[in-house]
């Protein structure tokens, strides 16, 4: 029986002695299945060794089933290896180490078993697969089908079904403890479905709200609804560090089990740093990871609350509660509703969060090869890896991981970085910015760089001279680095025509899933725990990157342009007496020499722009300017109001001195509006909101030597029984009074509107923000804070 489905989730089993694997998914019909197959893990031995020797080693449970000789590639040059099956996963890093012990090299001993499923099967999740085999009992939620034969069939994705989870917990002074406070609320939402659980009844006309009788009652609810409603996708936002482990915690202490997993299993928390939820047959996806490291490069907002991340992305906000005063409700038994809908509310967030996301992730994960679940959480450098491990896998032995030693070596490696053209800081007009197309990803490309073409014997091709030495890179055979990413590059590019003509979402989301991967490129040859470092190859990318620039440059000033600013990839040009024409000449007079995928870009037209200093010498501030085009729109780069630990009014008055320099070209009315935000804070006129300074934890505060006010603040957190760790969003206010900086701050919830010190945020948000800004136009710190004469950009 032939049955086509989409692969969700993946795990493995051990019976009888013999691992099975456990690949989860929905057919075309919509039924939740999951296919059995069996499957052999192995390793790789590279050296001189008697295939005997190897065969017989065992060590308790763990043995040598068979070896196979076999020619793969290693660091793209063939090599004769020996393929070491072993009985079970478990017994991989065991015999691995008897190998060792034989005096030869061992390979991919540690790539997990049911990622090294996929890669040898070629099964893509989330894309339609199809099995033959036959139905076969099991212990299992859902029918289990014994596969004869199971691959590809097309690249057709799933639409998966989505179930969103939020709950509240008592917060009494908002200490959030699961093993001392219950949770109050459980919150559901997905397609046509909505459920708050809760278990003190109030009377309420909302359908949505379900009452039980005990906590215990309501995680019992929670797995009975979410085994109802079978989604493929279970997700939260911040589920991962919140709403899982104290779903888990709860769930222990009330003797409930969580048994949502397809095989009657328990939600289980991983981690030992990193806390994951993992629900076996149901990916469980914490969408605020996936935001915060892969859509949260273009996006925005500084913090990555669900009420911030909502409105940019969806136009939509949570609903408005006094959060810290749900215990109080609780115990009055008033307002419940309320926070009912907050619950919900925030449900709804989640699912529609997701949705907006989901072509990323289902994009990614095409790409990659690996569960939405792994997709979910990975990092950049793990996006590059993976996929150069799928592309290369079915020719190439996949490198080690560096041990810890050689990692901390690697990181000791500089690499000279891109030239940068300095501007002098001034107030400019008529602009036109090129850029080059991908440069790093199309250097590596067009000059073939790669480990395996490295200083190649074969050939004479173009060398490029480093501080590591003269590199040059084989110009008769691809290397795997060039050949992937040029694949990247073209099919983005076929893409980008598509979208020409269509507006479909997915399309969308796959040139951008293909542009971010290919732009990580460069930064992962460098990468220490990178399984295919180059430092080579890394230093050759930005040589050759600093040639093509100092090219452009050339080129610009031999056809009379004067060249006001260049970096990595960017050059500035102003047009002075040229027209827009002359400066598109420029740019394919350039092009014509441009070896292979490169090619400068016309990046656009700006009527005027500001440069920057430094706060010593008169050289411009790299990367530190602001633009504004024939729309209006304005391009801000370097300056604080796109950097986080700033205030919101720190942020206004900057971009609206930005605004009315560039659109107006009217220093003096800049100069007003500063001067009556210093009044305006100095009375504590400026609302609260406006002053509260948000930052991220970069570790847990044990970890900071110096104590900072972010630090000071979120000490603070934590005497309240609040947990804080790397990554969580610091809100605090500086207030007037003795000491140090640390010594005067507040909690956002804290602090009232005529306690913080106007003084403070004058001196330290905003007169930083603007103080370079005003003196390229010639006006001082004094002269923002009393009157002086009248300012204007003339002989700017």
């Amino acid at each position: 029986m032939k049955t086509s489905f989409y692969p969700t989730d993946i795990n493995y089993v051990v019976k009888e002695g013999k691992p099975i694997i456990q690949l989860y998914g929905r057919t075309k019909e919509g039924r939740q299945i999951c296919v059995l197959d069996s499957f052999e893990p192995y390793f790789y031995a590279v050296g001189k060794v008697d295939v005997k020797d190897i065969e017989a080693l065992r060590q308790d449970d763990f043995k040598v089933v068979r070896v196979e000789k076999v020619k793969k590639n290693l660091n793209e040059r063939e090599t004769s290896a020996l393929k070491v099956f072993v009985n079970i996963p478990k017994a991989v890093p065991v015999i691995k180490d008897l190998v060792l012990q034989l005096g030869v090299d061992v390979y991919e001993y540690d790539i997990l078993f049911t990622r090294r499923y996929l890669i040898d099967k070629g099964i893509i999740p989330l894309t339609l697969t199809e099995v033959d085999g036959e139905e076969v009992p099991a212990q299992s939620r859902v029918p289990c089908i014994k596969a004869k034969k199971i691959a590809p069939k097309s690249d057709e994705t799933l639409q998966p079904k989505i179930l969103a989870v939020d709950i509240e917990t008592y917060n009494p002074v908002r200490e959030v403890n699961p093993k001392k406070h219950p949770i109050l609320m459980i919150g559901l939402y997905g397609k046509d479905f909505s459920r708050v659980i809760t278990w003190k009844k109030f009377p309420t006309k909302e359908k949505y709200v379900e009452f039980v009788s005990s906590e215990a009652d309501c995680l019992q609810r929670f797995v009975e609804l979410v085994n109802q409603y079978a989604p493929d996708f279970l997700v939260g936002y911040y589920s991962d560090g919140f709403d899982f482990p104290f779903l888990v915690e709860r769930a222990m202490i009330n003797k409930v089990k969580l048994d949502i997993g397809l095989d009657f299993s328990c939600v289980e928390i991983v981690g030992r740093t990193q806390k994951e939820a993992k629900i076996i047959g149901i990916s469980h996806i914490d969408i605020f990871k996936f935001i915060r490291k892969v859509i949260g490069r273009s996006m925005k907002t500084d913090v990555y609350t669900l009420d911030a991340v909502s409105g940019e992305l969806l136009g939509e906000k949570k609903h408005v509660v006094a959060k810290e005063l749900l215990f109080k409700a609780w115990d009055d038994n008033k307002g419940l509703e309320e926070y009912c809908k907050y619950n919900l509310q925030d449900c709804v967030l989640t699912y529609k969060l997701t949705e907006k996301v989901l072509p990323n992730l289902v994009e990614l994960v095409r790409i990659i090869g690996l569960p939405p679940y792994d997709v979910d959480r990975m990092t950049f450098s793990t996006f590059v890896e993976w996929y150069l491990m799928r592309k290369a896998s079915s020719v190439e032995i996949i490198p080690n991981r560096p041990g810890r030693m050689v990692e901390m070596n690697r990181m000791s490696d500089r690499i000279k970085g891109a030239f940068v053209f300095e501007p002098k800081p001034g107030f400019y007009e008529n602009i036109v910015v090129f850029d080059y197309r991908s440069l790093y990803p199309s250097i590596i490309a067009s000059h073939n760089i790669s480990k395996g073409t490295l200083n190649c014997k074969c050939c004479d091709s173009p060398k490029m001279e480093t501080e590591r030495g003269t590199f040059w890179f084989c110009g008769k055979q691809k290397g795997l680095f060039s050949t992937v990413i040029s694949e990247l590059i073209l099919r983005r590019g076929e893409i980008k025509k598509q979208l020409k003509t269509s507006k479909d979402p997915l399309l969308a989301a796959r040139s951008e899933a293909l542009k971010v991967l290919a732009n990580s490129f460069y930064g992962y040859m460098g990468f220490a725990p990178a399984r295919y470092y180059c430092i080579e190859c890394a230093e050759s990318t930005t040589a050759w990157a600093r040639h093509y620039i100092h090219k452009a440059i050339d080129a610009a000033k031999q056809s009379g342009f004067t060249v006001l600013y260049s970096d990595t990839d960017s050059l500035f040009v102003l047009l002075e007496k040229k027209s827009k024409n002359d400066a598109l000449a420029l740019m394919e007079k350039i092009n014509k020499d441009l070896p292979g995928l490169m090619e400068l870009d016309y990046e656009g037209f700006y009527p005027a722009g500001i440069f920057v200093s430094l706060r010593a010498g008169d050289s411009g501030a790299k990367k530190k300017y602001a633009l504004i085009d024939e729309k209006s729109n304005m391009k801000i780069k370097g300056f604080e109001s796109v950097r986080r630990n700033w205030s919101f009014i720190a942020k206004d008055v900057q971009q609206k001195v930005l605004e009315i320099i560039l659109k107006e070209h009217d220093a003096n009315k800049a100069k007003a509006f500063v001067r009556q935000v210093v009044e305006d804070l100095r009375k504590n006129k400026i609302p609260l909101d406006k002053v509260v300074i948000h930052t991220a934890l970069s570790k847990g505060t044990a970890g900071y030597a110096n104590v900072g006010p972010h630090v000071a603040a979120a000490q603070r957190m934590e005497a309240k029984g609040l947990e804080v760790g790397a990554g969580t969003i610091i809100k605090y206010v500086v207030i007037r009074g003795k000491g140090l900086i640390r010594d005067k701050v507040k909690l956002a919830d804290e602090a009232t509107q005529d306690e913080y010190d106007g003084e403070y945020y004058v001196q330290n948000q905003i007169i930083p923000g603007v103080e370079r800004i005003f003196a390229v136009l010639g006006i001082g710190v004094d002269d923002l804070t009393k009157n002086t004469r009248q300012s204007s950009l003339a002989g700017f």
